[in-house]
């Protein structure tokens, strides 16, 4: 025979959370969600500091690899400028703005153009950026403009020096106060280049080249 419940046992039996209760689970919902945020805030920045390191590392194996093409395929080809002045095949101080310039052999040619191999280029350190230049052709007519392209920044110097034939390291070249006459330095190759950059966040990164 089924028994009535009691009211008194039938409320106990229906009663939910007290105040007390909500707040201490809010309070522990809270305290799990700052967590929850904290590890996803710290996982997304470790991901954006390593995909910064990868591109940086990138930016710096590009430029190397192009500052090793061009100091290791320069050749002794002098050329004039738009003024029809011959300058030297390497020169350092032909113009205030470039740390350097020089021609250099290899330029690909695909599609087997009526076209020189060989090319004019020079390097500038502007505003802690390292900018490569490269002229159309190597004998450049009046208003030529170079194409510049941006190599390394956050650079804090770069130091370029010449070894000449007394094996003695020059910071310019040709070379000054050598007695050789002008038709003699116009050709002239050191036997090797050093380049020295200075990162401020990388350190120092030395690379010598010998010349053929």
């Amino acid at each position: 025979m089924p028994t009535a419940m009691l009211p008194s046992s039938l409320h106990s039996k229906q009663r939910g959370f007290t105040l007390l209760e909500l707040l201490i689970a809010s309070i522990i919902f809270a305290i799990m969600a700052v967590m929850a945020y904290g590890g996803l805030d710290n996982v997304l920045s470790n991901s954006k500091a390593s995909e910064r390191a990868l591109s940086r590392l990138q930016q710096i194996q590009q430029s190397i690899a192009i500052i090793s093409r061009d100091f290791s395929q320069l050749v002794p080809r002098a050329v004039r400028d738009e003024y029809g002045n011959i300058q030297p095949a390497l020169s350092t101080a032909n113009d205030m703005d470039n740390l350097v310039e020089f021609t250099r052999g290899g330029r690909p040619n695909p599609a087997n153009l009526l076209r020189s191999t060989l090319v004019r280029v020079a390097y500038q350190f502007d505003d802690e950026t390292l900018v490569r230049l490269q002229w159309p052709q190597l004998d450049n007519a009046p208003g030529t403009e170079a194409k510049k392209t941006t190599l390394i920044d956050n650079l804090e110097s770069v130091s370029i020096r010449y070894l000449d034939n007394n094996a003695q390291w020059q910071e310019e070249w040709p070379p000054v106060n050598t007695g050789a006459s002008i038709s003699n330095t116009i050709s002239t190759q050191p036997l090797a280049i050093e380049v020295i950059l200075t990162l401020a966040d990388w350190g120092e990164i030395r690379r010598i080249y010998a010349m053929n």
